[in-house]
């Protein structure tokens, strides 16, 4: 149920999201400092530029070590994929949608590794592989909302 409150107030949120500033811009191609990952990270919707982009200010408070800044960018690089709009991905929660789109939604963190190793970047998708899908980073962990 959290998790469906947590989705709702990121929808609320939506509504009010404009373009991404200057100054994040830079953040974000500062702390990716790789063509390759900021093509990718660009690749997300609107929405899910946006929640990474406050995931990373939030990790920010608690650490400055690079691994996890990235990671903060990165953690949902698997919804790049596809769109997903805020009502499929409650309903697909919910369990009341259940197709092939909803599964690759609901493993996007297995999709995100995949596509880090598509661009040999082995040392990141290790770190992701460790941090994410392996176990989530604790830092990570409070700051992902």
């Amino acid at each position: 149920m959290k998790d469906i409150l947590i989705k709702a107030r990121r929808a609320i949120r939506f509504l009010f999201y404009r373009d991404v500033s200057i100054e994040d811009q830079i953040l974000v191609s500062n702390t990716l400092d790789d063509s390759e990952l900021e093509i990718l990270f660009w690749k997300l919707n609107k929405a899910d530029r946006h929640h990474s982009i406050e995931v990373l200010h939030r990790t920010m408070k608690h650490t400055d070590n690079s691994d996890v800044l990235k990671l903060a960018l990165l953690h949902d690089i698997g919804k790049c994929i596809a769109e997903y709009s805020w009502s499929f991905r409650i309903f697909t929660d919910l369990g009341i949608i259940k197709s092939r789109k909803s599964q690759n939604y609901k493993n996007h963190e297995d999709i995100g590794f995949e596509l880090l190793k598509e661009l040999q970047n082995e040392e990141l998708s290790k770190y992701y592989f460790d941090n994410l899908l392996s176990n989530k980073n604790q830092i990570l962990d409070k700051t992902d909302f």
